[in-house]
């Protein structure tokens, strides 16, 4: 193991994430030659086949995957020991790489990311948006310091151990009607109205289930006429009159992309709020400046009009 260096790992990540030596090479500033010895080396000293190497490039075996995290995690942890022995404690630097369900990415992260950004303007921040089973692969994977998920699965049990949560903001659900509805008079609406009309259930997970548990609670049937996983083609469909829907994340505009208006409205009865956690793998120290993010989540996101 004393063989190992960090450039070697460096090389590695390059490989994995291009797909070829040729790719790597161009990425660290190396002949093609350097990086595969380097990787030839990587692979004798720790006694393993990293890639599989073919005609088209490079793909990893399975113990290849597990080195690739286990080294995303070491570069990590290093790059936050040269910060934290330079830094002042009031300031960071440095890469940090969030993760978040991508209905709520263009609705809660822009906000974050502008006062993020102005209190740490040293700190190089990227993001990645994608499906929660996408975050928490990439979370396990060392992709993700850490991901803005919804807390609903982790709530029903579904959390898995090596998975912890900071709930940063809680959501209530509302009704979202069309503007000439029977119901869009009224100043709170039950399920129980709600369930013979048609509606527009918005079901990328954990939505869907989330939403149908309220109907399930009171032992109600709801009369479900289109499914969707988009956000847009819900509140699109509602102001064309298809249905009503209900939802959690709200916009400060009541409009489709169409230009057709829409009307909310609050449910009656104790619903649960739908909590926005920050999730980090469970057991890993996090980094100053994703503990920092956390705190500007919660400050930005409490701060919403």
């Amino acid at each position: 193991m004393s063989n190992v260096s960090l450039r070697q790992l460096e090389y590695l990540i390059a490989a994995a994430e291009t797909g070829s030596v040729t790719a790597a090479a161009a990425r660290v500033y190396l002949s093609q030659s350097a990086v595969s010895t380097a990787l030839t080396d990587l692979e004798e000293a720790l006694g393993v086949q990293i890639f599989i190497r073919h005609p088209r490039g490079l793909s990893l075996t399975n113990v290849g995957q597990q080195v690739l995290t286990d080294a995303r995690r070491l570069l990590s942890g290093m790059e936050d020991l040269r910060n934290s022995a330079r830094e002042s404690s009031e300031s960071l630097s440095g890469k940090l790489v969030v993760g978040c369900y991508s209905t709520l990415a263009p609705i809660l992260l822009p906000r974050v990311i502008a006062d993020f950004t102005k209190n740490h303007p040293a700190v190089d921040l990227s993001f990645i948006e994608g499906s929660h089973a996408q975050m928490e692969e990439q979370l396990r994977d060392g992709s993700l310091d850490l991901a803005i998920l919804y807390e609903y699965d982790f709530g029903k049990g579904h959390l898995a151990k090596d998975l912890a949560v900071t709930v940063v903001v809680s959501t209530p659900p509302y009704v979202i009607l069309p503007e000439r509805h029977e119901l869009a008079s009224r100043e709170t609406l039950s399920l129980k109205e709600l369930a013979p009309q048609p509606l527009i259930l918005f079901d990328l997970p954990p939505g869907g289930d989330y939403f149908l548990s309220f109907f399930a609670a009171e032992n109600l049937a709801p009369n479900i006429r289109y499914r969707t996983t988009s956000f847009e083609m819900v509140r699109a469909l509602v102001a064309r009159g298809l249905g009503y829907s209900i939802l959690s994340q709200r916009t400060n505009i009541n409009m489709s992309y169409e230009g057709l208006g829409f009307v909310t409205r609050p449910l009656t009865g104790a619903l649960p709020g739908l909590n926005v956690g920050a999730v980090h793998l469970n057991g890993v120290r996090l980094t100053r400046r994703a503990v920092a993010f956390i705190d500007q989540c919660r400050t930005s996101l409490g701060a919403r009009a």
